[in-house]
């Protein structure tokens, strides 16, 4: 069975995004990143993650969407056999 484990959104301000999930949703902060193509915080509800990124680049973004987008940018799906979903 396949499970949703990750959800990416894009936002302007990845800290104080997360500061209003945690207080209003009760997430739980797991991480923070600052890498060459985002910066962000990383919040779980203790089965979904929820990614709040900041895109430092188009490229890093994906050109269709570039670095300034804000919205849903990505999820990921938990698959028992990788081979057999492909």
């Amino acid at each position: 069975m396949a499970k949703i484990r990750h959800i990416a959104i894009s936002v302007p301000d990845p800290k104080k995004t997360a500061e209003f999930y945690v207080k209003t949703f009760g997430l739980r902060q797991v991480g923070e990143t600052d890498s060459p193509l985002a910066t962000g915080v990383y919040l779980s509800d203790g089965s979904i993650n929820v990614a709040r990124l900041r895109y430092k680049t188009d490229e890093a973004a994906g050109k269709e969407r570039g670095k300034d987008y804000v919205g849903m940018h990505h999820f990921g799906i938990q698959v028992e056999d990788l081979e057999e979903a492909g």
